[in-house]
């Protein structure tokens, strides 16, 4: 038994489909009270997944219990290799190498995974957009915002969840009921984990221990991705999810490469374990997450969002992550206004629940329909390219009218900004989405797995020929989804061969007369 549970009250656990029994201390049973943790109990991981896979309802709390559990495992890996390599004094010069301080570093990084989910907003990521509209809206949460999740130049990834998660977990620990149980920490010792500038604290005081632990929490194989390709394969029924956590776990090390930094690396004997992860993550984003419905279904929500907040429904307050810390604003939140107040009088929100009204892909998977749609967009563009003076990059035109599509939703205060476009006299909603993140780095960067050998640690693609070859077929999928409906009308109205045509002929034309900056 760890030592962490020792000196408990009584002995506490969760049944979970997943992992079976998961012990939690006392400490973490009183923060599983709080309202704040109670209300990811309704937030759905996958969104509107159930509109697809009906089985796909797991819920955030789950997820986090379940990344706690591995989280611990992989933490107290890591300490067992930093003290067979004798590192302990190098990476915590201020800590003792005595079950004490161990015991604190694990709590430390359970905490940050219990609660890595704690800002979510209702449906996941697809609110996280408004989330991010309210902390721009106040030139003090912005400020903190920044600081807390600088930016490399380029960089556009929306880090809003992560920022509300530090703000509630704060604020949570200082509950009477919980500090009273805090083994020696303080909340910095757990946020710090979570986010991404280089400041740390009196248990991570260190650059390396920093970045070792942060890996646990957020890295290319972390206790996030490896409970969430397990839960959702689970849920969705996807057989591809299968991967052998014990091994992966117990292959990881601590290594110090020639330049003198700490770093994860795994055995290569855990090579083919690794391969199977990679393949299982990049199976799940292209079966399940980038399934054409559910990008579709996930963006008409985030436009009906939109409208209930611009039509006064909804307010763009109820998105904080005070409001978030007393449990407020969730799935149910915003189902029950779709339901009860919008269907019969919001025709964007009704085709969330009818399917007779639902969007309609222009593109599924590896359709030549891409191949076709661009190739229209570069002869209009290659019409213009004597006055232009040269060809463009349809794909690159593609990218910037998606961002204009989607700019209202940065700014809920722009009324009636849902995009349209006339077919005849029918007025389609275009719904535009760049895709999610690949499931693997391209193969052109550091992939941030090493492999150790006994002697050397190397990236991952320099060792497995399979590695490349999954970033290689990733490749042959467009960055980017198209679908559209007509408000108020059954699918019957607008899937012709004919209306499609027209639809897709005219977005074409707005697409490349616009203009862009080189």
């Amino acid at each position: 038994m760890s030592p962490l549970f020792e000196g408990q009250s009584k002995r506490r656990a969760i049944n979970d489909p997943v992992h079976s029994l998961i012990r939690i201390t006392d400490l973490e049973n009183e923060i599983l009270k709080m309202p704040a943790m109670n209300r990811l109990h309704d937030i759905r991981s996958l969104g509107l997944a159930q509109l697809v896979f009906p089985g796909a309802t797991a819920s955030r709390f789950s997820h986090s219990i379940g990344t706690m559990y591995l989280a611990h495992k992989m933490a107290e890996q890591i300490l067992s290799s930093i003290m067979q390599r004798r590192y302990f004094g190098k990476i915590f010069p201020n800590l003792k190498e005595g079950d004490r301080d161990k015991s604190r570093i694990v709590q430390a990084v359970r905490l940050a995974a219990l609660m890595h989910d704690i800002g979510h907003g209702p449906f996941s990521h697809s609110s996280e957009t408004f989330m991010m509209a309210g902390i721009c809206k106040d030139r003090s949460k912005l400020s903190e915002y920044e600081s807390f999740f600088p930016q490399s130049k380029g960089e556009t990834r929306n880090h809003a969840h992560e920022y509300y998660g530090i703000k509630i977990i704060s604020k949570l620990l200082k509950e009477p009921e919980v500090s009273a149980l805090l083994p020696d920490l303080v909340s910095e010792d757990v946020t710090c984990l979570l986010s991404k500038n280089v400041t740390g604290n009196q248990l991570f005081s260190t650059p390396a221990s920093l970045h070792i632990f942060r890996q646990v929490i957020s890295s290319d194989i972390d206790a996030d991705r490896m409970d969430y390709i397990l839960r959702d394969s689970w849920y969705t029924g996807a057989e591809f999810g299968k991967i052998d956590k014990e091994r992966l776990i117990d292959n990881m090390e601590v290594v110090n490469p020639q330049d003198g930094s700490y770093l994860i690396g795994y055995s290569e004997k855990a090579l083919g374990n690794i391969e199977d992860f990679l393949d299982s993550r990049y199976k799940m984003y292209k079966w399940v997450v980038r399934h054409h419905l559910m990008v579709a279904f996930d963006h008409l929500l985030k436009f009906s969002i939109y409208d209930m907040i611009s039509s006064g429904m909804l307010s763009l307050k109820e998105f904080s992550w005070e409001n978030f810390y007393r449990g407020k604003t969730t799935d149910s939140t915003v189902n029950s206004i779709i339901f009860e107040n919008s269907v019969d009088d919001n025709m964007i929100c009704r085709s969330l629940v009818d399917r007779r009204y639902a969007p309609l892909s222009l593109f599924k998977g590896r359709s030549e329909s891409y191949i076709e749609f661009e190739k229209i967009i570069s002869d209009k563009l290659h019409q213009h390219s004597v006055a232009r003076k040269q060809l463009k990059d349809s794909l690159k035109y593609i990218e910037a009218y998606i961002s204009k599509l989607n700019a209202p939703l940065s700014d809920p205060d722009i009324h009636d900004g849902i995009p349209r476009i006339m077919v005849g006299d029918l007025p389609a909603i275009v719904l535009g989405a760049s895709s999610p993140e690949p499931a693997n780095e391209p193969i052109t960067r550091r992939s941030g797995i090493l492999i150790y050998d006994g002697n050397n640690a190397r990236p991952m693609e320099s060792v497995s020929s399979y590695f490349a070859s999954l970033n290689n077929e990733w490749t042959k999928f467009r960055p980017y989804y198209f679908s559209y409906f007509v408000p108020g009308m059954i699918k019957e109205g607008y899937s012709s061969d004919v209306f499609r045509e027209k639809f897709v002929g005219i977005l074409a034309a707005n697409i490349a007369n616009q203009e862009i900056e080189e």
